[in-house]
Protein backbone atom coordinates (compact mmCIF):
# COMPACT_ATOMS: atom_id res chain seq x y z
CA UNK A 1 0.00 0.00 0.00
CA UNK A 2 1.51 3.51 -1.04
CA UNK A 3 0.51 6.63 0.83
CA UNK A 4 1.25 10.14 0.17
CA UNK A 5 0.24 13.18 2.44
CA UNK A 6 -1.33 16.35 -0.03
CA UNK A 7 -1.42 18.70 2.64
CA UNK A 8 1.50 20.69 1.56
CA UNK A 9 0.43 20.95 -1.81
CA UNK A 10 -3.37 21.25 -1.13
CA UNK A 11 -2.15 24.77 1.45
CA UNK A 12 0.29 25.90 -1.47
CA UNK A 13 -2.74 25.78 -4.23
CA UNK A 14 -4.54 27.40 -1.90
CA UNK A 15 -2.19 30.63 -0.99
CA UNK A 16 -1.67 30.88 -5.68
CA UNK A 17 -5.79 31.15 -5.56
CA UNK A 18 -5.84 33.45 -2.92
CA UNK A 19 -2.81 35.84 -4.80
CA UNK A 20 -4.75 35.23 -7.60
CA UNK A 21 -8.65 36.44 -6.49
CA UNK A 22 -6.87 39.78 -4.08
CA UNK A 23 -5.66 42.95 -4.35
CA UNK A 24 -1.84 43.10 -3.41
CA UNK A 25 -2.30 46.36 -2.00
CA UNK A 26 -5.19 46.88 -0.50
CA UNK A 27 -5.86 43.03 0.62
CA UNK A 28 -9.71 43.10 -1.50
CA UNK A 29 -10.86 41.07 -3.80
CA UNK A 30 -9.41 42.07 -7.43
CA UNK A 31 -11.08 42.57 -10.33
CA UNK A 32 -11.01 39.02 -11.54
CA UNK A 33 -12.54 37.56 -8.57
CA UNK A 34 -14.93 40.37 -8.77
CA UNK A 35 -16.78 39.28 -11.87
CA UNK A 36 -17.03 35.80 -10.52
CA UNK A 37 -18.63 37.27 -6.93
CA UNK A 38 -21.10 39.31 -8.53
CA UNK A 39 -22.64 36.65 -10.79
CA UNK A 40 -22.22 34.57 -7.88
CA UNK A 41 -24.70 37.13 -6.12
CA UNK A 42 -26.97 37.57 -9.26
CA UNK A 43 -27.35 33.50 -9.42
CA UNK A 44 -28.04 33.45 -5.37
CA UNK A 45 -30.65 36.71 -5.63
CA UNK A 46 -32.55 34.50 -8.53
CA UNK A 47 -32.73 31.82 -6.55
CA UNK A 48 -34.13 33.24 -3.36
CA UNK A 49 -36.41 35.97 -5.29
CA UNK A 50 -34.30 38.90 -3.13
CA UNK A 51 -33.35 42.19 -4.75
CA UNK A 52 -29.30 42.84 -4.52
CA UNK A 53 -27.58 46.30 -4.62
CA UNK A 54 -23.98 46.95 -6.93
CA UNK A 55 -21.81 50.15 -5.61
CA UNK A 56 -19.38 51.64 -7.47
CA UNK A 57 -17.42 54.11 -6.28
CA UNK A 58 -14.18 56.26 -6.92
CA UNK A 59 -11.38 58.72 -4.91
CA UNK A 60 -12.61 62.35 -5.73
CA UNK A 61 -9.28 63.96 -7.00
CA UNK A 62 -7.21 61.30 -6.56
CA UNK A 63 -4.77 62.22 -9.27
CA UNK A 64 -4.11 65.10 -7.47
CA UNK A 65 -3.70 63.24 -4.28
CA UNK A 66 -1.21 60.89 -6.11
CA UNK A 67 0.63 64.37 -7.54
CA UNK A 68 0.67 65.82 -4.37
CA UNK A 69 1.68 63.34 -2.04
CA UNK A 70 3.38 61.00 -4.53
CA UNK A 71 2.34 57.10 -5.09
CA UNK A 72 3.45 56.31 -1.56
CA UNK A 73 1.09 58.31 -0.24
CA UNK A 74 -1.58 57.58 -3.00
CA UNK A 75 -0.93 53.89 -2.21
CA UNK A 76 -1.85 55.02 1.66
CA UNK A 77 -4.94 56.87 0.66
CA UNK A 78 -6.18 53.13 -1.02
CA UNK A 79 -5.52 51.11 1.77
CA UNK A 80 -6.96 53.48 4.37
CA UNK A 81 -9.82 54.18 1.68
CA UNK A 82 -9.87 50.15 1.51
CA UNK A 83 -10.25 49.79 5.49
CA UNK A 84 -13.05 52.49 5.81
CA UNK A 85 -15.31 50.47 2.93
CA UNK A 86 -14.97 47.73 4.67
CA UNK A 87 -15.52 49.38 8.17
CA UNK A 88 -19.01 50.74 6.61
CA UNK A 89 -20.97 48.13 5.23
CA UNK A 90 -22.06 44.78 6.70
CA UNK A 91 -19.99 41.82 6.81
CA UNK A 92 -21.79 39.82 3.88
CA UNK A 93 -21.04 42.62 1.59
CA UNK A 94 -18.49 42.12 -0.71
CA UNK A 95 -15.87 44.90 -1.13
CA UNK A 96 -13.88 44.65 -4.25
CA UNK A 97 -10.93 46.79 -5.80
CA UNK A 98 -11.35 46.84 -9.62
CA UNK A 99 -8.32 49.17 -10.46
CA UNK A 100 -6.67 52.62 -9.90
CA UNK A 101 -9.10 54.44 -7.59
CA UNK A 102 -11.65 52.63 -9.04
CA UNK A 103 -13.96 50.13 -6.01
CA UNK A 104 -17.16 48.15 -5.82
CA UNK A 105 -19.64 46.72 -3.49
CA UNK A 106 -21.97 43.98 -3.55
CA UNK A 107 -24.96 44.34 -1.64
CA UNK A 108 -26.70 40.99 -1.50
CA UNK A 109 -30.56 41.22 0.06
CA UNK A 110 -31.00 44.76 -0.02
CA UNK A 111 -35.07 45.74 0.03
CA UNK A 112 -35.34 48.84 -0.73
CA UNK A 113 -34.07 52.22 -1.86
CA UNK A 114 -34.10 53.64 1.68
CA UNK A 115 -31.49 50.68 2.79
CA UNK A 116 -29.42 51.51 -0.17
CA UNK A 117 -29.50 55.27 0.90
CA UNK A 118 -28.33 53.99 4.64
CA UNK A 119 -25.35 52.54 2.95
CA UNK A 120 -24.58 55.68 0.57
CA UNK A 121 -24.59 57.54 4.29
CA UNK A 122 -22.30 55.69 5.41
CA UNK A 123 -20.01 55.19 3.09
CA UNK A 124 -19.82 58.98 2.93
CA UNK A 125 -20.17 59.73 6.87
CA UNK A 126 -16.76 56.86 6.68
CA UNK A 127 -14.49 59.21 4.67
CA UNK A 128 -15.54 62.47 6.82
CA UNK A 129 -12.37 62.59 8.93
CA UNK A 130 -9.00 63.33 7.68
CA UNK A 131 -6.63 60.43 6.49
CA UNK A 132 -3.61 60.00 8.07
CA UNK A 133 -1.15 60.14 5.14
CA UNK A 134 2.64 59.86 6.09
CA UNK A 135 1.65 62.20 9.36
CA UNK A 136 -0.24 64.75 6.90
CA UNK A 137 -3.75 64.97 7.71
CA UNK A 138 -5.50 64.43 4.21
CA UNK A 139 -9.42 65.16 3.38
CA UNK A 140 -10.90 62.35 0.98
CA UNK A 141 -13.94 62.27 -0.03
CA UNK A 142 -15.97 59.49 -2.89
CA UNK A 143 -18.39 59.52 -5.19
CA UNK A 144 -20.85 56.61 -5.36
CA UNK A 145 -23.50 55.35 -7.19
CA UNK A 146 -25.69 52.20 -5.86
CA UNK A 147 -27.81 50.51 -8.38
CA UNK A 148 -30.57 48.70 -6.79
CA UNK A 149 -31.88 45.84 -8.80
CA UNK A 150 -35.21 45.04 -7.46
CA UNK A 151 -36.07 42.43 -9.82
CA UNK A 152 -33.81 39.20 -10.30
CA UNK A 153 -33.69 39.63 -14.48
CA UNK A 154 -30.38 41.22 -13.83
CA UNK A 155 -27.31 40.41 -15.47
CA UNK A 156 -23.20 41.21 -14.38
CA UNK A 157 -23.37 43.29 -17.51
CA UNK A 158 -27.03 45.32 -16.82
CA UNK A 159 -26.18 46.00 -13.52
CA UNK A 160 -22.31 47.14 -13.84
CA UNK A 161 -23.53 49.03 -16.75
CA UNK A 162 -26.25 50.88 -14.73
CA UNK A 163 -23.95 51.49 -11.87
CA UNK A 164 -21.21 53.16 -14.22
CA UNK A 165 -23.25 54.95 -15.97
CA UNK A 166 -25.03 56.62 -12.31
CA UNK A 167 -21.40 57.28 -10.70
CA UNK A 168 -20.46 60.01 -13.82
CA UNK A 169 -23.79 61.46 -12.91
CA UNK A 170 -23.20 61.89 -9.19
CA UNK A 171 -19.29 62.93 -9.99
CA UNK A 172 -21.11 65.49 -12.13
CA UNK A 173 -23.22 66.84 -9.48
CA UNK A 174 -20.45 67.77 -7.56
CA UNK A 175 -18.91 65.02 -6.19
CA UNK A 176 -18.48 63.66 -2.17
CA UNK A 177 -21.65 62.42 -2.86
CA UNK A 178 -23.98 59.15 -3.28
CA UNK A 179 -26.75 58.49 -5.86
CA UNK A 180 -29.16 55.41 -5.67
CA UNK A 181 -30.36 54.54 -8.99
CA UNK A 182 -32.53 51.73 -9.49
CA UNK A 183 -32.19 48.83 -12.61
CA UNK A 184 -35.19 48.72 -15.04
Amino acid sequence: MLSTDVTATRQQEHQLTELANTDALTGLHNRRHYEVLLAGAIERAGRSKRPMALVYLDIDHFKTINDTLGHAGGDEVLKEFSRRLNGAVRKTDTVCRLAGDEFTIILETVDSVAECETVGQKLVASMTLAFDILGHPWNVSASIDIAWCPHQAATTHVLATHADAALYSAKHAGKNRYCVAGVP
